[in-house]
């Protein structure tokens, strides 16, 4: 008597397609009522990104301003150093025991430090715009920075008056300060901007359709392996019934 095999049951394997074709289903349906609010989802979303933009600009804004500063700060630096000179070349001429030759000298290269100090502050610049002598101001999206830089003209400096080296000195020392305290708020600014962008970015990728394309993918593969479900069990019926035919015969 032949065996009738029924080790192999394709209906488990139809049922989780069938499961996984009307989840699909489902899917897709609740596609089709997102698409009828994607008209609002979408301004949302651009409203979002525009955040996004905005704060990216104001980080590059930041970045600019934070090279402008570094480029003043240390030409401000350099003129500390020569402003150091011009004290030491001034002390040293106010000095009773020394002759016109010798003062000559020293008022020599006392001139050629403020000659160099000048071209200094009038080099000074970033993309072809002065630094020395100018007001900035930076968009950084939501806010501004603005800041200035005094020209610092070292040309009335004169080698006999020591309060007036001094007074450049403090001058110097103060612009300095502001520069630092400049740099610093643009650090600070483009961290709280990089910190939006980060949270906002996550909130525009919460708002995002159906992926349509997946899942018509999704319900094609659960429909063809419904399919196969489907003629396994064709497959098993007719050996079933060609079984009992040789059975009854």
């Amino acid at each position: 008597m032949s065996a009738i095999n029924t080790q192999y049951n394709p209906l488990p394997q139809m049922n989780t397609e069938t499961n996984k074709r009307d989840k699909t289903l489902e899917k897709i349906a609740s596609a089709i009522q997102i698409g009828m609010e994607e008209s609002a989802s979408r301004s949302i979303a651009d409203m979002l990104q525009n955040d996004i933009s905005s704060a990216s600009q104001g980080v590059m804004n930041a970045n600019d301003g934070i090279s402008m500063m570094q480029i003043a700060g240390g030409t401000l630096n350099s003129l500390s150093d020569q402003t150091q000179t011009l004290n030491d070349l001034s002390v040293r001429y106010n000095n009773a025991a020394l002759n016109d030759s010798q003062k000559q000298v020293l008022q020599g290269e006392f001139n050629q430090t403020v000659a160099s100090m000048q071209q200094s502050i009038e080099s000074t610049s970033y993309n072809g715009k002065s630094l020395f002598g100018s007001s900035m101001s930076f968009s950084l999206g939501d806010s501004n920075i603005s800041t200035s830089i005094p020209s610092l003209s070292p040309s009335s400096l004169s080698i006999d008056n020591q309060d007036g080296i001094q007074a450049y000195r403090d001058s110097l020392s103060q612009a300095n300060s502001d520069v630092g305290s400049t740099t610093n708020s643009f650090v600070s600014a483009t961290n709280t901007l990089l910190e939006k962008i980060t949270s906002t970015s996550a909130a525009k990728s919460q708002i995002a359709d159906t992926d349509m394309t997946n899942t018509i993918k999704d319900f094609q593969q659960s429909n063809l392996k419904l399919d196969m479900s489907q003629i396994a069990i064709a497959h098993q019926n007719d050996a079933l019934r060609q079984n009992i035919t040789r059975l009854l015969g």
